[in-house]
């Protein structure tokens, strides 16, 4: 599996509304230089940046880019103000109940610890080489089925972790970042406001050594999760693609004879 195989088979299987996003940090400012995106020629919040990418846009991202301090705190491209390091900052405006729960919100979220020169943004399927996470937001079912993608071969999610703040620069991108393991984010009312995401849509963010995992993990678990009217539709996205879909099996399901004490009407 390589990079453009993995992004058509993921919106074979899933029917994605949006293109999975890699971002991809440089710590060496020549590198980044000389990678071949156009530099972003005014400002941007980075989940507005992913929102685009999102949408086909491919861009580089500076300090001198981002129109969002609590992104660019999370990316360290701006420090942490003492009222929000303390609590006193989100606690003044009622956001939580105490100074105490305020401080901790802050100092359990997972930002870069080391400033980078700069930011790719871009649709995963244009990158050559590996990003470092790979950000998908759609409607939740699609999140679960990554989610159960992902459990395939890594068993039960421990550490999602969420609290409807920074939602796609911390939850999204700098958590998976850090832990090297997956993380979902029903996103926040900034990143609502400002990157015009739909109501219904949250977002998974995938370190990209896991990747090809939860691809390969959606595929294998199509046959015991997905209904016939999906696996339908599956058929005809993988053969619009060119891929095999001759391991879609009918009339299987997980749950099948599972359920008792009347009759269950199923939408097949």
């Amino acid at each position: 599996m390589n990079i453009k195989n993995s992004v058509d088979m993921i919106e074979a299987y899933l029917g994605l509304d949006r293109k999975p996003v890699g971002v991809k940090f440089f710590f060496d400012k020549e590198e980044f230089d000389n990678f071949e995106v156009p530099q972003r020629d005014r400002k941007v919040t980075y989940c507005n940046s992913v929102q685009l990418a999102s949408k086909g846009k491919s861009m580089k991202l500076t300090k001198e880019n981002q129109a969002c301090p609590n992104g660019a705190m999370a990316l360290k491209m701006k420090e942490v103000p003492e009222p929000m390091a303390n609590g006193k900052g989100r606690y003044s405006k009622n956001i939580y109940h105490d100074v105490e729960t305020s401080k901790k919100i802050n100092s359990d979220m997972e930002f870069l610890t080391e400033e980078p020169a700069g930011i790719v943004v871009m649709p995963l399927e244009n990158y050559a080489d590996e990003p470092d996470v790979v950000v998908v937001v759609g409607k939740s079912y699609s999140v679960m089925r990554m989610l159960q993608g992902h459990a395939y071969f890594n068993g039960y999610t421990n550490n999602l972790r969420t609290v409807g703040l920074q939602a796609v620069c911390q939850d999204l991108t700098t958590y998976p970042y850090n832990t090297q393991d997956i993380n979902i984010s029903l996103l926040c009312p900034g990143t609502r406001l400002v990157a015009d995401w739909e109501v219904d849509e949250i977002g998974m963010g995938i370190p990209f050594d896991k990747w090809y995992q939860v691809v390969e993990g959606v595929k294998e678990t199509t046959n015991p999760f997905e209904r016939d009217k999906n696996k339908e539709a599956i058929v005809a996205r993988l053969k619009d693609k060119g891929l095999d879909a001759s391991g879609i099996r009918f009339n299987e399901n997980y749950d099948d004879g599972s359920y008792t004490g009347g009759k269950v009407e199923i939408d097949k």
